[in-house]
């Protein structure tokens, strides 16, 4: 994969320092783990996409779950894919429905070299901090060859298992922009291995941190409301001009980006801009007939 997403931890500072952590009475959950282990670690799983059907590019039927995000920057919306991810989607809407993602924050900006990979969002504090509300259920991750990290994608943030454990996702999740090198992930594999051609084709088009893949849930696509993410993405960052091996770099907004209110709708009513998902040279949108969208609905 390429290397342009080592980026220093922010969780290093004494403020922020923010992880995973399993005691002998459970699992004890804070906000997030490391921004390095996030984007580039994890355990190797091999997943075969020679036969994936990469549903985010897929005009929803109407009845599809949609999640919708106002912020403070503007409304953005996702579709969620319960039969990918089932699991963390039951979870995740479970958290919507409680309200719990109301007055949440956009707490990391995932940047190296003034590039931004996405960001960190349902935090109950503006650094990250685990608060007294914060949830701290955690469930085993779930990886979907029909799923891809592409830009506008939703991903679960997780703490990465052990010998004993498997890795586990939680409440805090993430929101990919694009920092994709398509000549060094195509280099970065001897031939067309369990279909990885196919898949540097689809981030060619699309854009997206490919990194991500192999270890995170990814759960939902972001369809509508692209100007409010960009917006999001190119917040500056508290140490915009620190160099990126500073030690403690503060990956934090600049300024407060809140999820004023987040609520669950369906496909149906959420398609007033159509099924839109940019492409790296321009912009696409899939549209379907009522005739399309009332079988598809069936």
């Amino acid at each position: 994969m390429a290397n342009n997403m080592r980026m220093s931890d922010p969780y290093r500072a004494k403020k922020m320092r923010v992880y995973f952590r399993f005691s002998m009475i459970g699992v004890v959950c804070v906000v997030v783990v490391a921004v390095a282990a996030l984007l580039m670690g994890g355990k190797n799983k091999t997943i075969d996409y020679t036969q994936s059907k990469f549903v985010q590019y897929d005009t929803p039927a109407d009845s599809a779950p949609v999640v919708v995000f106002e912020t403070t920057e503007g409304t953005f919306k996702a579709v969620l894919y319960e039969e990918e991810a089932p699991e963390y989607v039951k979870f995740f809407k479970g958290l919507v429905e409680d309200g719990y993602f109301n007055d949440t924050y956009a707490c990391t900006m995932l940047r190296t070299g003034g590039v931004t990979g996405g960001f960190i969002a349902g935090s109950k504090t503006t650094d990250g901090l685990a608060a007294d509300d914060t949830n701290r259920d955690m469930i085993d991750i779930e990886v979907s060859p029909n799923m891809l990290p592409t830009k506008g994608a939703l991903g679960s943030l997780v703490r990465e298992g052990g010998r004993f454990s498997s890795a586990k996702a939680g409440s805090v999740f993430t929101v990919l922009s694009d920092v994709v090198d398509i000549d060094a992930l195509r280099s970065s594999a001897d031939g067309d291995i369990n279909g990885f051609m196919k898949v540097c084709d689809i981030f060619e088009k699309y854009g997206g941190v490919p990194n991500y893949l192999q270890m995170y849930t990814i759960f939902g696509q972001v369809y509508d409301g692209w100007d409010t993410l960009d917006k999001i993405f190119n917040t500056k960052i508290v140490d915009e001009d620190a160099p990126d091996d500073k030690e403690d770099k503060n990956l934090q907004p600049e300024h407060e980006i809140k999820f004023t209110k987040v609520f669950l709708s369906t496909y149906g009513e959420q398609k007033q801009n159509g099924f839109n998902i940019p492409l790296k040279t321009g912009s696409v949108k899939f549209k379907t007939t009522e005739s399309e969208s009332e079988s598809k609905a069936e």
